[in-house]
């Protein structure tokens, strides 16, 4: 169980994304989140990576165009850099909320192994994932400039929640709601952000191979 955040957009100071994740983990549902976090800045032509097993702090001059960052509390694997996220491949970045039952393996966590089911496909992931016994698959992921974030819960829906809002050129997903007019994003529901503008495509029964 987690608490996880992502904004984008033109290059800016955004300190303020992380010093909110920092009141979530600390202070929003469930907490405390504890047990590791990180955090993926895309800063023009370079990502800045940087991860901890400890407790989430504060975390000050953090400018660039993109934030994903994430904190966590964990329900199965141990506490190790391995598995605190976000996940980055290449140049993708990718954080998880819930716990999916029996992908863990390897002394990896079920989030790293959903990570890679995703790169290599979002509907067959999905797909597989609906067989399996989870909490919630809700993800953000980026690449630094197009972002998206899903949502699909099967228990505690008022925990594992995710909004967003745009504001000017800014894109912003967290897991809860900040100052300003926030969306909340429904059940099987993908938002992707690209090129300025926001799209919302359902995920019932046919799974949108958008990203």
């Amino acid at each position: 169980m987690c608490r996880m955040l992502l904004s984008i957009g033109n290059y800016s100071d955004l300190t303020q994304y992380m010093d909110f994740l920092y009141e979530m983990a600390n202070e929003g549902k469930h907490s405390p989140h504890h047990d590791g976090f990180g955090y993926v800045l895309y800063s023009k032509n370079e990502i800045m990576v940087q991860k901890s097993i400890e407790p989430i702090r504060k975390v000050d001059g953090l400018y660039g165009t993109a934030l994903i960052a994430h904190a966590r509390k964990k329900s199965s694997s141990t506490g190790s850099l391995i598995n605190t996220q976000p996940f980055l491949s290449d140049n993708v970045s990718f954080a998880h909320n819930g716990t999916i039952k029996k992908l863990g393996k390897r002394g990896k966590s079920d989030s790293y192994h959903y990570f890679r089911m995703i790169l290599r496909g979002f509907p067959g992931a999905i797909t597989g994932i609906r067989e399996m016994d989870f909490t919630s698959i809700n993800f953000i992921i980026t690449d630094g400039t197009y972002a998206a974030a899903y949502r699909e819960v099967r228990k505690e829906p008022g925990y594992f929640s995710l909004f967003y809002k745009l504001e000017g050129d800014r894109f912003t997903v967290s897991t809860e709601a900040m100052g300003g007019k926030w969306f909340e994003i429904g059940d099987k529901t993908l938002v992707v952000f690209r090129n300025g503008r926001v799209n919302e495509y359902k995920a019932d029964d046919v799974i949108p191979a958008v990203i």
